[in-house]
């Protein structure tokens, strides 16, 4: 598109927003409905494409526009508050995509689709909006209160599994040239980028925040706040993972700090912009030629869309303890499909197998629940009379009771915890520095492969920097690798321990000692040298035997060793404060302890 086309054809869609806008709130209703109304009406299906004829460049603007809203919605939630949330959100996320994924199938073979036709159908009803369910939450002030904390935390779940969900339909769309399926390491992937993501980005932003504050410039606020949500949006999407995950994990991060309240006024005005973009986009991808031949079919999906959604996410919410009130309200905020069914409707249009209703079907139903989402959304109380009118009695003490039981047991698995045994102090010791020699290899891996692109540019010798990369990665994976080493061996002291003690051996305890500490030195070695050789193969390092680069990697050990052991301890206390929920890190080497005392038992 040339740029004055674009310039006027983004004037428009200003224009028809703003003017939707100020209609819409003179009706007192959703500004949502009227710029999904305004992109309907200049868009390139409308009029002979008169007004907007390109809709591909707005829906460039507009995924750039889901990134910032994605980063918006961190910041105001915050990592800790997400995570107190915890398995109540899995499970209700897990429950309603299972559900709407079943029911899509069924419905889809009901009208007569193919298989795959309904499996496309069933994943692109799974997945709510996360632009216009925050924005609905924000409007009506609810999106702090416990219904706004579970339904954002819902979110954050779906997200996560559309991004699989996606990737595992790029590689079935592969299978054809003789691609393959494979979910684990998109799965795998994706935990290890969240975690780097979170870890790495406690241990950094806050810092880099300071720096920025210390200048005293609201615009320096404001862009370092963008630099850091699109550039690991950017290291997310090189990594073939969503570029909004990597926005939303990093806006979490931010959200923890004590500039949170500088940066959600900051990013306010740019937010509402690009939510615009965005909503005014999902409208003009409507074709208005297809609304009679498909509205029958898109009616029939919406309705199965919002029972489904409300029913699934009900249940959900009330499986894991709370209230019917709370379950219900949790339901009526779900059933609004969104940037992620209509990505996943398209992804199912470029494939053969796939039939060409899939993505009119589903855009129509998209705009439909989005006309009539703000009134579900306010139903949970008129639902739930109905539902108190229908039900028996005996059914509603029997869910009461249920539902106490079921609150009861989760408060008795979450106590007011005292210290953990000394066996859980090691397994956690041990599961941190696991955690942090995985992603120091992985940082260095990364920083590598973009170090090695530099280099060739430069003109720099490309051995070089791999040497140094990993020179510098083994030498600050060697505190986690003693922390780790001492942990094992004090574990298996005590089972040693224990197994000739129960076999009568109790007059051979040091050589339990002994053995114990023997195998796991052992294993260390044979892991570290496996490690090694390893990345050996993934980067550059050339024959490291040289002189120069002996001398290079010398230097390297030696620049870095250093800080090895403030940067582990830092890494540490970060990893166990933002994952794990300690209110401060354990010292490195408390493993030692532990396990001498467990040992002592």
């Amino acid at each position: 598109m040339h740029s004055g086309d674009f310039v006027r054809d983004f004037a428009l869609i200003m224009v028809a927003a703003a003017a939707a806008l100020i209609l819409f709130r003179l009706i007192r209703q959703p500004p949502i409905l009227g710029y999904l109304v305004a992109g309907m009406l200049v868009g390139p299906f409308a009029l002979q494409g008169r007004f907007v004829g390109d809709a591909d460049t707005v829906s460039l603007v507009a995924e750039v526009g889901l990134v910032v809203l994605l980063f918006a919605i961190g910041v105001e939630f915050g990592w800790e508050r997400i995570r107190k949330v915890g398995f109540r959100v899995v499970l209700i996320g897990a429950v309603e995509i299972a559900t709407m994924i079943s029911l899509g199938y069924f419905l889809g073979r009901a009208l007569g689709w193919s298989a795959t036709t309904s499996i496309y159908l069933g994943a692109a009803l799974a997945f709510s909006s996360s632009a216009v369910l925050v924005g609905i939450l924000r409007e009506n002030g609810q999106l702090m209160s416990l219904r706004g904390q579970l339904v954002v935390g819902v979110l954050v779940v779906e997200d996560f599994v559309a991004v699989v969900l996606l990737a595992v339909f790029a590689g079935y769309a592969s299978q054809e040239d003789g691609g393959a399926v494979e979910v684990w390491p998109i799965v795998i992937k994706m935990a290890v980028f969240a975690v780097g993501a979170l870890v790495f980005g406690t241990l950094l932003a806050p810092r880099l925040m300071d720096l920025l504050d210390y200048l005293k410039s609201r615009e320096t606020l404001l862009i370092g706040s963008l630099g850091m949500c699109f550039g690991v949006g950017l290291l997310a999407r090189e990594m073939g993972l969503s570029a909004g995950a990597g926005a939303f994990l990093i806006g979490t991060v931010l959200g923890d700090t004590r500039h949170r309240d500088q940066i959600t006024r900051l990013i306010a005005p740019v937010r509402d912009l690009f939510a615009a973009l965005f909503f005014v986009s999902i409208g003009m991808l409507v074709n208005m030629a297809d609304v009679p031949e498909f509205f029958g079919t898109a009616l029939i999906v919406t309705a199965v869309l919002v029972a489904g959604k409300i029913l699934a996410a009900t249940v959900g919410t009330f499986l894991t303890g709370h209230d019917g009130e709370t379950a219900l309200k949790v339901g009526a905020s779900m059933p609004q499909p969104g940037e992620f069914s209509l990505a996943i409707a398209r992804s199912g249009s470029e494939h053969a197998a796939v039939g060409s209703q899939l993505y009119p079907v589903v855009t129509i139903s998209t705009v439909l629940s989005s006309f009539i989402y703000p009134l579900v959304f306010n139903s949970a109380g008129v639902i739930g009379s109905v539902v108190g009118w229908l039900l028996p009695t005996r059914v509603k003490s029997e869910a009461a009771l249920l539902s106490t039981t079921i609150a009861t047991a989760r408060r008795a698995m979450a106590p007011a915890k005292p210290a953990p045994h000394n066996f859980v102090r090691g397994v956690r010791s041990a599961a941190v520095s696991f955690g942090i020699i995985g992603l120091v290899i992985v940082a260095g891996v990364l920083i590598s492969n973009a170090g090695t692109s530099l280099a060739r540019d430069l003109g720099i010798p490309v051995d070089l920097v791999g040497v140094i990369v990993l020179a510098a990665v083994v030498t600050l994976a060697v505190p986690a690798g003693i922390v780790l080493w001492r942990v094992l061996s004090d574990l298996g002291i005590v089972f040693a321990r224990r197994a000739f003690i129960r076999f009568k051996m109790t007059a051979r305890l040091e050589a339990a000692d002994v053995i114990s500490v023997g195998v796991v030195s052992v294993f260390m070695l044979v892991a570290g040298v496996w490690t090694v050789t390893q990345l050996l193969q993934m980067m550059p390092v050339g024959d490291i035997t040289s002189p120069v680069s002996a001398l290079v990697m010398a230097l390297s050990v030696a620049s870095t060793a250093t800080l090895a052991m403030k940067i582990h301890s830092q890494m540490d206390k970060t990893f166990r404060r933002t994952l794990l929920g300690d209110g401060s890190g354990a010292p490195a080497d408390s493993g030692s302890s532990d396990g001498t005392a467990a040992a002592g038992d």
